[in-house]
């Protein structure tokens, strides 16, 4: 079975959130149920790649990885947040 990738290098249906909570970020258009903790209608990874810029996913960006990779999520350490970023952009540099 072909994986669910998320224009940013998330594997989404590796998410602990799929599908109950998140059908993945191709899905849904960038607007996963977390966001109402952050006061965003649209993830901003998501619009800048998708809706702006028109590409598939952030691996075809010049600037990758941006400042808007820089989000922490706070339910994790500074390492898995780190460790979580590098896998995302092994995806991305993988991808076609």
């Amino acid at each position: 079975m072909e994986k669910i990738v998320a224009c940013c290098g998330c594997i989404c249906d590796e998410c602990p959130y799929y599908p109950a909570d998140c059908q993945g970020c191709p899905k849904i258009g960038g607007k996963p149920f977390w966001l109402e903790y952050r006061g965003e209608e649209i993830c901003s990874i998501y619009q800048c790649c998708v809706n702006e810029k028109e590409l598939p996913h952030c691996g075809r960006c010049a600037t990758l990885p941006c400042a808007r990779f820089d989000q922490q999520d706070p339910t994790r350490t500074p390492e898995e947040n780190a460790e979580g970023l590098r896998q995302m952009i092994e995806v991305l540099k993988a991808m076609e």
